[in-house]
């Protein structure tokens, strides 16, 4: 092996190991492994409910705006919202047994307040 060579190797190992010290550092991943509500507003992370920590999400905003998400240990649902037109609390439940067949999929979505619940499943 020529010099070249072993400068090549060396700056690969060396880039391996402060890319490995680095994510060391950072802490462990966390991975959805398990599934999950993500709440989104104006297209914003809101809140992030695990299906195994069922729970009501009041979304209130600056604005005067107001959701309540239903979450339980199978999906959730819009219960209310200060819309006017109420068709996110008409969309019913997602759940683990109905996205796939359900007409809009996993997602909730109140277009007047720009609120949206995602079911987030692990498969």
């Amino acid at each position: 092996m020529d010099k070249k060579n072993l400068l090549v190797i060396a700056a690969v190992l060396i880039a391996a190991a402060v890319l490995l010290g680095a994510s060391a550092l950072m802490g462990p991943r966390v991975a959805a492994e398990e599934d999950l509500i993500l709440i989104t507003v104006d297209g914003r992370e809101y809140a992030r409910v695990p299906l195994s920590k069922p729970q009501t999400v009041t979304v209130r905003q600056e604005s005067g705006a107001e959701n309540i998400v239903v979450i339980s240990d199978r999906g959730a649902v819009m219960h209310s919202s200060t819309c006017d037109n109420q068709l996110c609390v008409q969309m019913g439940e997602v759940t683990v047994d109905n996205w796939e067949y359900r007409p809009n999929q996993q997602f909730i979505i109140c277009l007047p307040n720009r609120v949206s619940i995602e079911l987030v499943v692990t498969e």
